[in-house]
């Protein structure tokens, strides 16, 4: 369908369409944003949990010696990965920015980077030998898994801002995405929390990853097949095509406000997802393990332990971020994107301050925040012991700074989008895909630097022998479920998860009060210093305020009146020749 001809009345549906306007289709506006549910579900999998996947499902050596070694080249691996990136992403913004299929400027991308998405995470969870060629097979498709979700990534926002240049609509359709992530995102922290310690990690997470890795792909194919594009300015799309790799850095170094709300967003993305980095590793050590198991009684039944409260905590990640998506347009009114900005994050720091104070053992041998009908055994057992006793003081702050977060992402997100107009009108040209990767980039960025801050703080807190324990105690489950693959149920499998769930819970009682008090430091000091931070940049570096943004706005829709009766002219003079 050629884009000069959107908008124009046709009958029936079209197949790879166009709009013009600032009124986003209801269609593209919805499969678009609920898209992001499987994407960040993915997404999810792999860089929240895949790291917990390699420390205690066996796929690495049971000896400790070897197991720290690889950790440790793990680590190191990430870190070059990000090194990657620094490459990667400009590359690809640059490809999307200048190379334009008949079907699409970003849909076409976003599908390639889909399939191969698909195809990489099967890889990963499901081709699985074991110590250093396991380390060497993950290097290989982590290296694989980051590229073609960077071109799955930046094609995906970077068709954000160009659907709306309108301002209440394009904080519409952020807050529906946001929704949409944020249920992507909690389901995937849920399962990955409670049950890979019930039924076993290598078969829950070869479950997960055909499931997710199926519903990825089948977004990404609606999007392709029943989103439309955005009709483009004709002078817009003629620069589009010339942009040249350097533009990246050239446009970050020329236009503040994009500056200033990229580096906000790499200190939000890391503050934000360091209780995620921590996540599973925190909530064992101060909670317990959990299981399946025998009980006195002779039953089999299993026991929540960390995974469970770790559930629940997601439970109000999501209440506090839907709480965030529906107060914002609300607030958006009667505030300014500053004063939201400067309130989210003193809210933010006081959620942080309360969850360590409650959280951690920092006046006896166990958090503040506990149940004493917890089972010294395996861990909490019910969902009641979850919600009993004085639990509910550590999901209280929960909510309190996921809510304010969300508040915040969505804040630098519209800042990040504005600056896009500030730059056509200030020099004359959009460059979306190359403005947006900065997004992807900052958040794989973030994401290394989160790695190694959670790498730092647990070999300071000397935790890496307990979960090289809990590894080879997977390793043995594993290879019992293996080999009764068709009766994973059966005693022989039961009498080898209630061995593993007491080993490991017995490996987690040995920890002193003061390693758990460390991770504690490590998580809720670094979250603050990176939202404070955040803060700090926008609040002095961004000057373009709703009064500005306006008024280039109003600006850029005269000049582009103008440049399609230019092109249309021209258009009508070459055919009366």
């Amino acid at each position: 369908m050629d884009q000069n001809n959107a908008g124009k009345s046709k009958r029936g549906f079209h197949f790879f369409d166009y709009y013009s306007g600032d009124k986003i289709p209801p269609l593209t506006k919805w499969i678009y944003s609920i898209a992001s549910i499987f994407r960040d579900a993915s997404y999810a999998l792999v860089s929240a949990f895949m790291l917990n996947y390699m420390m205690y499902s066996g796929v690495l050596s049971s000896d400790k010696s070897e197991y720290g070694a690889q950790i440790a080249v793990i680590n190191i691996i990430l870190i070059i990965c990000l090194i990657w990136d620094g490459l990667n992403d400009p590359i690809m913004g640059f490809i999307v920015e200048r190379v334009h299929f008949k079907l699409g400027k970003y849909r076409p991308w976003i599908l390639i980077g889909g399939i191969g998405n698909t195809i990489v995470i099967l890889c990963l969870f499901l081709i699985r030998p074991s110590g250093w060629a396991y380390v060497v097979c993950w290097a290989i498709f982590y290296f694989l898994w980051d590229l073609v979700f960077t071109i799955n990534d930046i094609a995906y926002w970077a068709m954000l801002p160009s659907l709306t240049s309108d301002e209440k609509a394009r904080a519409n359709i952020t807050t529906v995405m946001s929704i949409f992530i944020s249920i992507g995102t909690f389901g995937m922290y849920a399962a990955c929390s409670l049950l890979p310690s019930t039924v076993g990690y290598q078969i829950f997470y070869s479950a997960i990853a055909i499931l997710s890795a199926t519903l990825f792909l089948i977004s990404q194919l609606a999007i392709f097949f029943l989103c439309k594009e955005h009709v483009r300015d004709p002078k817009q799309e003629a620069i589009s095509e010339k942009s040249k790799f350097k533009d990246m850095f050239t446009l970050i170094k020329k236009n503040k406000p994009l500056r200033y709300s990229v580096l906000a967003i790499l200190l939000y993305y890391t503050g934000s997802t360091i209780l995620v980095g921590f996540g599973i590793n925190y909530f064992y050590m101060a909670y317990g393990f959990g299981g399946s198991f025998y009980d006195a009684s002779g039953n089999f039944v299993t026991a929540m332990g960390g995974g469970g409260i770790q559930t629940i905590v997601t439970v109000m990640y999501v209440f506090g971020t839907l709480i965030a998506q529906f107060l914002f347009p609300l607030i958006k009114k009667k505030f300014s994107l500053q004063k939201i900005m400067t309130w989210s994050m003193i809210i933010t720091v006081v959620g942080y301050v309360m969850f360590f104070l409650v959280g951690f053992p920092l006046f006896g041998n166990h958090p503040f925040a506990w149940n004493d009908s917890i089972s010294a055994e395996h861990g909490f057992v019910t969902i009641g012991d979850c919600l009993g006793g004085r639990m509910f003081l550590l999901y209280i702050p929960a909510v309190i700074f996921f809510a304010a977060e969300g508040v915040m992402d969505l804040v630098i997100l519209l800042m990040m989008q504005n600056s896009i107009e500030y730059n056509e009108y200030t020099f004359g040209e959009r460059k979306e895909s190359v403005a947006f990767s900065w997004r992807p980039l900052t958040a794989k960025f973030a994401s290394a630097i989160q790695k190694g801050l959670v790498y730092l703080t647990l070999f300071i807190s000397l935790i890496f022998p307990v979960t090289s324990a809990i590894s080879g105690y997977q390793n043995d489950l594993a290879a019992v479920q293996n080999a009764n693959r068709d009766n994973l149920n059966g005693t022989e499998v039961r009498e080898a998860l209630t061995e593993a769930t007491a080993n490991i819970n017995k490996a987690l009682a040995g920890l002193e009060p003061w390693q758990v008090v460390v991770i504690g430091i490590g998580m809720v000091g670094s979250a603050l210093i990176c939202v404070i931070g955040a803060w700090a940049l926008v609040h002095f570096g961004y000057k373009l305020d709703e009064k500005e943004y306006d008024r280039i706005c109003g600006e850029l829709k005269k000049r582009h009146e103008a440049d399609i009766k230019e092109v249309a002219a021209k258009e009508a003079a070459a055919k009366a020749n």
